[in-house]
């Protein structure tokens, strides 16, 4: 991938942040204001979708640091095969942060 194209993707990741926080604060703003309907958005409704950031933030961290772990795990094992034990634990060791956010998601249910 070319600088260009990394500055562009950048700028629209940064661009769609901005717009998406916008339109949140929008919608918070509104919900303030306006009387909670039967069915609308409850103390009880927030927990669910807190509890569901907590496994999605533990779920997209292990998966950014297995892919670089396996990786370097591969080529250190590939050098040296009595290198085995220990990249079996930090391919392993990732995983605590899907442990947590899934038992922070049962803690704040």
């Amino acid at each position: 991938m070319s600088r260009k194209t990394a500055v562009r993707i950048a700028g629209a990741v940064l661009v769609f942040n901005v717009l998406l926080v916008g339109l949140a604060i929008r919608a918070w703003a509104q919900g303030a204001t306006a009387a909670v309907a039967p069915g609308g958005m409850t103390d009880a409704g927030l927990k669910t979708i807190g509890a569901g950031l907590a496994f999605l933030g533990g779920a997209i961290g292990t998966g950014m640091a297995q892919s670089r772990i396996i990786a370097a795990v591969l080529g250190a094992v590939a050098e040296d095969p009595a290198q085995l034990g220990m990249g079996i634990f930090l391919m392993a060791f990732p995983e605590t942060l899907v442990i947590l956010g899934f038992v922070m998601a049962f803690i704040l249910r």
